[in-house]
């Protein structure tokens, strides 16, 4: 080796250690969650998407499966640039093959059911005094609970106090087949996030504005319907929604005790053009319209902690459309949430990739909600708690009943709930809860099958009881 190529050789290795720059740190997380569904008396009433139906006689069943999540994160020593991948093998049944995402619990355990969760590059911008960092890729998004909170794909400015964020959910390729007529930015569908948080005392609060659009140059009507009512499942669409909000909490201690309030509330205006829509509960097509948006959703949690116990009110009024014939849609619309409040009707089941909806609200028809639970810390490593709720839709629910009689209701029920999580050790978790919902008559119109006609009178009740062992490091 000559003198030149030596040289280049200790410099490179100069460079490589001493140069803090250079060097990352990596972390290995994981998230290992065995999920059970012990029994319920309508696992078809589980089907997700709003798809869900009460069989008039029990439809028995329980199964068991894995939803696993590994990530990592490189991050440099001065802490300035942070990559993270994670991947994911969600609701892998036992006892179930196939092909699809949720099978590969068969013999040979063969299937496609691998997913990446989050891949991403998060760096800070240099010389930037508020410490500014910008995130490229698959990241964890939140906009609110209510309305979007997920992973997307896009580019998020985050300071001490703002957050500016451009999101795509979905691509379609211009030109992608020979002689489409397709415009540019045709069917993409986009969003734009500003958001500014303050801090005053006990008092955390946000405001944000969340735009959100999808053009097409198809002059075609485009079909859409109540069962699908959310941004992330709407066709090619030509629709704008424009979200404004504000959300926060309080807390202040009044002797011995503590007192806290969260609220979220959103307005939200727009419009959706050339629209055939079907209103899947009563069955009605409206004429081909133009369709203005106006709905809005109020939500508040207001409680109180006195020593090892805490009891909370949960209320909220998603709004909803009460007429599909009229050129107004009033029902507030998702993006992409996961709601975990009703162990029966939403995802508050462990086996929480199996549910009726994943939204605050039923269809187009919206939902009131009120809850009160009571929490317990009832040794040091064991928490128990329960919970009442009385929902109803905030609009009826219209349909004509197999007797041929028109039906108007809006009572979802009353469900009780009950729940206790034991931490075997610091980082497993054993897990166990129950729900039964006394059906109010508004859930007739979801019955099918056996001797019973709908008639208008909700005749039967869900129960359901799900159990976790949940590892995380």
């Amino acid at each position: 080796m000559n003198r030149y190529y030596k040289s280049c050789l200790v410099l490179l290795l100069g460079i490589l250690f001493t140069t803090p720059a250079l060097a990352a740190d990596f972390v290995f997380h994981g998230d290992l969650n065995n999920r059970f569904s012990l029994y319920t008396n309508q696992q078809g009433f589980f089907n997700s998407d709003q798809k869900g139906v009460i069989d008039t006689e029990d439809r028995q069943d329980s199964f068991a499966s894995i939803k696993y999540r590994l990530w990592t994160e490189a991050t440099s020593n001065d802490g300035a640039v942070k990559g993270v991948f994670a991947v994911e093998i969600g609701a892998v049944r036992f006892g179930r093959s196939g092909s699809s995402k949720a099978e590969g619990g068969g013999f040979s355990g063969d299937a496609v059911n691998i997913e990446t969760r989050w891949a991403y590059t998060d760096f800070q911008i240099p010389s930037v005094k508020s410490k500014a960092r910008v995130k490229i890729g698959l990241f964890p998004f939140k906009v609110n609970s209510f309305l979007w909170n997920e992973t997307a794909t896009g580019v998020q400015l985050s300071g001490d106090k703002y957050t500016l964020a451009w999101v795509r959910g979905k691509e379609a390729l211009t030109g992608s087949t020979a002689g489409a007529a397709d415009d540019w930015g045709d069917n993409d569908l986009d969003a734009i996030l500003g958001r500014y948080e303050f801090t005053q005392g006990a008092l955390n609060a946000g405001t944000f504005a969340l735009f959100q659009w999808q053009s097409t140059s198809d002059t075609a009507a485009f079909a859409m319907d109540s069962q699908n009512y959310q941004i992330k499942k709407l066709g090619n669409v030509d629709f704008n929604v424009t979200t404004l909000g504000t959300d926060g909490s309080w807390s202040r201690p009044i002797d011995d005790k503590t007192a806290f309030v969260n609220w979220d509330l959103m307005y939200q205006t727009g419009s959706f053009d050339n629209v055939a829509f079907t209103d899947t509960l009563s069955g009605i097509t409206a004429a081909t319209a133009d369709y203005d948006l106006s709905a809005f959703l109020i939500h508040a949690d207001v409680g109180i902690k006195f020593g090892k116990t805490t009891v909370t009110y949960t209320g909220w009024y998603a709004s909803g459309d009460d007429d599909p014939n009229d050129d107004e849609f009033n029902a507030f619309i998702t993006t992409d949430v996961d709601r975990f409040d009703s162990i029966v009707l939403m995802e508050g089941g462990y086996t929480d990739d199996v549910y009726f909806t994943e939204r605050p609200d039923l269809f187009d028809k919206g939902l009131i909600m009120n809850k009160i639970a009571v929490d317990h810390q009832t040794t040091k490593k064991l928490k128990t708690g329960a919970a009442v709720l009385y929902m109803l839709t905030a609009e009826d629910i219209e349909y004509t009943d197999d007797l041929s009689v028109k039906q108007s209701n809006n009572e979802v029920g009353v469900e009780l709930d009950a729940y206790a999580s034991y931490n075997l050790y610091p980082n497993v978790t054993l897990s166990i809860n129950a729900g039964y919902l006394f059906s109010g008559d508004a859930m007739d119109r979801f019955e099918v099958g056996g001797t019973n006609p709908v008639d208008g009178n909700a005749d039967n009740d869900i129960f359901r009881t799900t159990a976790s062992v949940r590892y995380k490091f």
